[in-house]
């Protein structure tokens, strides 16, 4: 898999940090002679870090179509994008997979989008994240209310969501205006900070516990009540409680031995998967390439168990916010999981955007 670059660069700023990329792909070039099954010659996928989970899962993806259509697919750091947001609100962008949240389309911005030198437009993606806060088990903290007077560390300054939720957290336990927080370190200096006890707790999407587990095995997410999610969802929708089952830490297999000192199943505050395509994309790539993911699902799913977010019939959802992409109703009809719920909520959506499938 290689990178290339963009030939001119665009204003990209980040819009969640740590669980949001966005894509945006054109094409100045003379365009390539066409393949004779009408599907370009190669793609772009935009990739929020070159490592974790979501980059594993990413060349997964990219090596299945390379390998089962002969599509080159590249890799390109992008950063997340408040300028996406008002492309989806427009109809611009349409949902390849699965929905988001009415409000996570709300109040962040609307910076000016430009299109980049790449062969296709093509994806916006968000991952899941399990959301809490982590303290050492010498921290004589047991529960939410005992941060009250403690000094806690978010994320980067780019996860606004985030930051967000865990303000929310703090406000439900009626201990916001108790605590000190350092908002914007990096994920490496707040990690060191909670080890070595310049912080007493830090919030964390749960996946990157591990990474401190490295240091400190006996690192813990507070518990987080089915009140206090429901909370966070009042007040930001694209948050809201589940419950974390054994298999979704990433990497677990390499932690055996080390014990993440707590037990499973474990309530937090979480995000879903979304992957968005712009509207122009051909409705046969996109087809195209679901088409070829789910024959070789099961391969996917040995190599990264969070494919389950993936499933067909996860994806199909009545209730989402952005329109679905043609090519993905496409497929959803075919497979039989298409529903007439789902076509009046497309509907709704597309008259709302002004919008045409």
């Amino acid at each position: 898999m290689r990178v290339r670059p963009p030939a001119r660069r665009h204003p990209l700023v980040f819009l969640m940090g740590a669980v949001a990329i966005f894509a945006a792909v054109g094409c100045e070039r003379a365009a390539p002679e066409p393949r004779p099954d009408g599907l370009p010659e190669s793609l772009f996928w935009g990739v929020r870090a070159t490592q974790g989970t979501t980059y594993v899962m990413d060349l997964a993806l990219l090596r299945t179509w390379e390998e089962e259509l002969g599509i080159k697919c590249f890799t390109t750091q992008v950063a997340s994008s408040v300028a996406a947001f008002p492309h989806l609100q427009s109809g611009r962008l349409h949902v390849w997979q699965s929905g988001i949240r009415d409000a996570y389309l709300a109040n962040h911005g609307s910076a000016e989008y430009e299109d980049a030198d790449f062969d296709i437009r093509i994806f916006f993606k968000t991952a899941d994240v399990h959301l809490a806060f982590v303290v050492l088990p010498d921290s004589g903290i047991e529960r939410m209310e005992d941060l009250a007077g403690r000094t806690i560390t978010y994320t980067s300054k780019r996860a606004v969501t985030m930051t967000e939720a865990g303000t929310a957290l703090l406000d439900f336990y009626g201990i916001g205006d108790q605590v000190r927080d350092i908002p914007n370190l990096s994920m490496r200096e707040k990690h060191a900070a909670l080890i070595e006890g310049r912080v007493d707790a830090s919030l964390e999407g749960l996946p990157n516990v591990d990474v401190i587990w490295r240091d400190e095995p006996g690192a813990r997410p507070l518990d987080l009540s089915n009140e206090a999610t429901a909370y966070v969802q009042q007040r930001y929708p694209w948050f809201w409680g589940e419950t974390a089952s054994p298999d979704w830490r990433m990497y677990k297999e390499n932690y055996r031995g080390v014990g993440p000192g707590f037990d499973y199943p474990r309530h937090a505050a979480t995000t879903q998967v979304a992957t968005f395509v712009d509207v122009s994309a051909d409705e046969k790539l996109v087809y195209t390439l679901l088409e070829t993911m789910y024959a070789r699902f099961d391969s996917l799913l040995e190599i990264h168990p969070y494919f389950r977010d993936y499933a067909v019939d996860r994806i199909a959802s009545e209730t989402v916010s952005v329109p679905y992409h043609a090519g993905t109703v496409r497929y959803l009809k075919d497979v039989g999981v298409w529903t007439d719920a789902m076509e009046a909520n497309q509907q709704r959506l597309l008259g709302e955007l002004g919008a045409t499938r």
